[in-house]
């Protein structure tokens, strides 16, 4: 077994090949741990002097057998590339390796205060052979839902569905039936960018989101993903002008709804669920992931299972945890006097 550091954006760009080759070969993984995902966030989102590529690799003789796609931050923490917009993150591995001697590897050869590891399903391979200590933690942090849905005709192919909620989706569809729903995709549509800035200016006008929502370098790396067929889009529209979009990450059979832009449309984001799971689910069993967060409107319209996410921590050291531990407190206190400060 060998471990590479890599440092550099060339480095990277070499290792296209046979990190294609090792996800293709692999089962148990998303869309989140391909090349095209990690490549183009670093290159469009995180290629600055700010950060550190630090992407680890591990070679079976001559065959690529694991990819931590890693980099250190302007805080001196070790973290997987783009985890703030990657719902499920991991690493990508063939077979079982000791996390800590690549994590030994890494403090050698860089200065780094802590490990923070967000996003992590309870199956994920990082977490395999991990125990917990003073200066390793392991805790729940946030969830993730998931809808199965049998072929038929939707919501009757739920059968979890009551009379009450079933009549609540015809409504939803008979309230919107004036617009038009479609699945686009890089094989028969360009990629709609100006209707996606248009929507996004409106979003943040009507006060939907903020100013920092879907800046330019998250726009290109969609693109590129949209161009590279890892994204589909499902589009509703009213005549020529677009009510909703939601970028959706395809992969076989299993369908996860990544970011949604909408306008004032009332309830056109739910409508534009049940026309793709309407759509989805008339040929074939689908899996609809409404990924990470806890959306009441997801939740308690679809009811799909929910499932924790987890968050592992590794500090280099006792005082790296108080600094952590005081810092948290902090922050959560100037939080309750800011609540309590706005009412």
């Amino acid at each position: 077994m060998e471990i590479k550091i890599l440092k550099d954006i060339n480095g990277f760009k070499d290792l296209e090949e046979s990190w294609n080759k090792l996800y293709d070969r692999i089962n148990s993984k998303a869309v989140f741990q391909s090349f095209a995902f990690n490549y183009y966030s670093w290159l469009y989102e995180l290629n600055n002097d700010k950060n550190i590529l630090t992407l680890t690799v591990v070679y079976d003789e001559t065959d690529l057998a694991a990819v931590y796609p890693f980099y250190i931050d302007n805080r001196r923490t070790l973290r997987f590339i783009n985890d703030n917009h990657t719902d499920f993150c991991d690493c990508l591995c063939s077979s079982k390796f000791d996390l800590n001697v690549l994590l030994h590897k890494l403090k050698l050869e860089f200065s780094i205060n802590r490990f923070d590891f967000y996003n992590l399903k309870y199956e994920a391979k990082i977490l395999e052979n991990i125990k917990v200590s003073s200066l390793v933690r392991c805790r729940p942090y946030g969830e993730y839902s998931i809808l199965e849905v049998r072929k038929g005709v939707f919501p009757d192919n739920v059968t979890e569905y009551k009379s009450k909620q079933k009549t609540e989706f015809r409504r939803i569809l008979k309230k919107n039936k004036e617009k038009t729903h479609e699945i686009i995709s890089a094989k028969n549509s360009f990629f709609p960018s100006k209707e996606i800035k248009f929507l996004r200016k409106k979003m943040i006008a009507l006060g939907i989101r903020g100013n920092g929502f879907l800046p330019i370098s998250q726009l290109k790396l969609i693109e590129k993903l949209y161009q590279k067929g890892k994204i589909i889009l499902s589009v509703v529209r009213t005549h020529k002008t677009i009510n909703a979009i939601s970028f959706i990450i395809k992969d076989s059979d299993q369908y996860l709804i990544w970011i949604d832009m909408y306008d004032k449309s009332k309830m056109i984001n739910i409508f534009n669920y049940v026309a793709l799971v309407t759509l989805l689910s008339s040929n074939r069993s689908v899996s609809i992931n409404f990924g990470r967060g806890n959306y009441s409107y997801k939740v308690l319209n679809f009811l799909p299972e929910r499932k924790n996410l987890f968050l592992l921590q590794i500090f280099s050291s006792r005082w790296q945890v108080l600094k952590y531990n005081l810092e948290s407190n902090i922050v959560e206190f100037l939080r309750v006097i800011y609540k309590r400060v706005k009412k």
